[in-house]
């Protein structure tokens, strides 16, 4: 009985450790933000670059507030999760980055000031929602 107990107190500290570690990554890796900047994240169901009702009001907030900001550049970098090959992903990446584009432009915004970055695939084969986003910078 005592090595049954120390099996499940080991499988509780693990699953502990790995939420720590997951919500301290989530917390601090958008954090290279240039000063003086913004950024807003829009995230994507995986293989798929459709915009949900809630990724079109993310992209009018940042637009919105790029206008208010009188923001001089926008940078789009789109991701995706390690899920699938490479050349699939960066594809992925490359639509997911001219959605936005198009949806920035369709709420106001210059094309001109837009800079993709389509980064591609970024993480582990980890299919995590956190792989799979485009940032939205907005540069003074």
């Amino acid at each position: 009985m005592p090595c049954t107990l120390w099996k499940y107190w080991r499988l509780v500290m693990i699953l502990v450790m790995l939420v720590v570690c997951a919500a301290a990554s989530a917390q601090t890796a958008p954090s290279d933000t240039p000063q003086g900047s913004a950024r807003f994240l829009v995230y994507f169901d995986e293989f798929s670059a459709f915009l949900s009702d809630e990724a079109k009001t993310i992209i009018a907030d940042a637009a919105k507030r790029a206008r208010e900001s009188g923001a001089r550049r926008i940078v789009v970098q789109a991701r995706a999760s390690a899920t699938g090959t490479a050349e699939t992903n960066k594809y992925l990446a490359q639509t997911r980055s001219s959605i936005v584009t198009d949806q920035l432009e369709a709420d106001g915004i210059e094309r001109t000031i837009i800079r993709q970055e389509p980064i591609g695939q970024t993480g582990s084969s980890d299919p995590s929602v956190y792989n799979r986003r485009v940032d939205i910078i907005l540069e003074p």
